[in-house]
């Protein structure tokens, strides 16, 4: 194993209550009922692409694109400002303070504390300035331009995590890693040291049976 005492995290579930993008770009679709009305006449078409797990992200990828339509970059970064704004003055807390301990023991203890996470980076950093996270560094998925919208350009997801993060300066093996899903399993295989955040049940088995290790839980979070 490397020298370097790198740990990586999770974002989403793992250090907080939500899919945090998920909720940032269901927002930006009711903002204007129009939005919501493009991706509804298009649900013929999504509906089975759904269906199949090669094609799962198309209806994902088109919705993104439907609430982003017409904004720009700049406008995007604001509306993720105010969002993160908006659901820190609400009632419920956006990150598990499990999570939150967890990281900042981290930091106490000297480790080299990186997040990576499927999150849009601009949304991701403005939560994590909220919560007094600001200097964490981040590896998170960028957006690019198409057809008046936008839509995924790296996605820091599963296997290319492993890239993105090699090229931020943190390369593995990594000493320790924390996630609550199984897309993570590239995470896990480099990881000397592995927890799973209130898996669910096929998410454990699955990782489970492909690591050929039992799992170390953590119940941060109700499952």
């Amino acid at each position: 194993m490397s020298d370097r005492s790198v740990v990586v995290f999770d974002f989403d579930l793992t250090l907080t209550r939500w899919e945090t993008a998920s909720r940032f770009f269901k927002g930006l679709l009711r903002r204007q009922p129009w939005r919501i009305a493009g991706v509804m006449l298009a649900l013929p078409v999504l509906a089975p692409l759904w269906a199949l797990p090669r094609t799962r992200r198309r209806p994902v990828r088109f919705a993104v694109w439907m609430a982003t339509f017409g904004r720009s970059r700049e406008a995007l970064a604001r509306l993720a400002v105010v969002h993160a704004d908006e659901v820190f003055a609400g009632p419920e807390p956006v990150f598990l303070p499990e999570g939150v301990e967890r990281l900042r023991h981290h930091l106490a203890q000297g480790d080299e504390v990186v997040i990576a996470t499927g999150c849009w980076e601009p949304l991701a950093r403005a939560l994590l300035e909220r919560e007094g996270l600001k200097d964490v560094p981040l590896v998170a998925s960028t957006l690019r331009p198409c057809v008046g919208g936008w839509v995924s350009e790296n996605h820091c997801i599963g296997e290319n995590k492993i890239p993105m993060l090699t090229e931020r300066g943190y390369p593995p093996p990594w000493r320790i890693a924390y996630t609550d899903h199984r897309a993570d399993l590239p995470l896990l295989r480099n990881s000397e040291q592995w927890y799973l955040i209130s898996p669910d049940v096929k998410c454990l088995r699955v990782i489970e049976h492909a690591m050929a290790a039992k799992a170390e839980i953590l119940s941060w979070r109700a499952t």
